[in-house]
């Protein structure tokens, strides 16, 4: 009649559209859930070990600050006791150091007990220290050819010139922040040698060098005149 609503006209055509969204979607939620379910709990595992890890990492670093500090107290204190001829107390932290310290402070600790092998007349001793520091890799350079130095200066009277020299070609050259010692005492073994005319040079350029302290200058100095070098 007049007064009846028309019915609305869907054809097969948009029913079926219709329902392969709805298929389409429905497939999609399964392929997500599938995916979750397989590789969630692995992202999930993965941000929970990154997290420890960073963590662990955290620790660590503040862990070995504090480590640091306390060897840092320890050697100082060590040092002071030496000072005073207090080393049966001092000895057994230096000990403990040179064994099991963080870092540069195993070698510093050693470099100490080197020193205090020196003053209780254990030059052998003392160079075995000190080369061991040298010939280590993993310390840092400047350590590294400080304990040189000192090794070649204590077993100057006992290895042959040529050694000397040898052992520090590296840092007796102008430029190098040990020129003046590693060149005094490289130009020292030349003499030994007998060959004068090749310690003068050295010695004549620490003794223009501005950089060295002044004691060493004028101690160069007066070697080089005395070998003819010219004021």
């Amino acid at each position: 009649s007049d007064g009846a609503c028309p019915a609305l006209a869907i054809s097969p055509r948009d029913t079926d559209e219709a329902f392969l969204r709805e298929v389409d979607e429905g497939v999609r939620r399964d392929q997500l859930l599938s995916v979750w379910q397989r590789y969630g709990k692995i992202g999930i595992a993965l941000l929970v070990l990154g997290l420890a890890a960073l963590a662990g990492w955290l620790w660590w670093q503040d862990n070995q600050a504090k480590v640091r500090g306390q060897a840092g107290e320890d050697l100082t204190q060590a040092m002071s006791q030496l000072d005073v001829g207090e080393g049966a107390k001092a000895r057994p932290t230096l000990q403990k150091l040179a064994k099991d310290g963080p870092g540069s402070y195993k070698a510093l600790a050693s470099m100490v007990l080197a020193n205090d092998d020196v003053a209780g007349g254990n030059n052998a001793e003392a160079i075995k220290k000190l080369d061991a520091i040298a010939a280590d890799a993993g310390l840092p350079q400047p350590l590294r050819d400080a304990a040189l130095v000192k090794s070649v200066r204590l077993g100057f009277d006992g290895v042959p010139p040529a050694t000397v020299i040898d052992r520090l070609k590296g840092l007796a050259v102008p430029g190098n922040p040990w020129f003046g010692v590693a060149g005094e005492i490289t130009a020292m073994a030349q003499i030994k040698a007998g060959k004068p005319e090749i310690a003068r040079p050295i010695l004549s350029a620490i003794a223009r060098d501005k950089e060295q302290p002044a004691s060493l200058r004028s101690r160069t100095a007066q070697m080089a005149l005395s070998l003819g070098a010219q004021p």
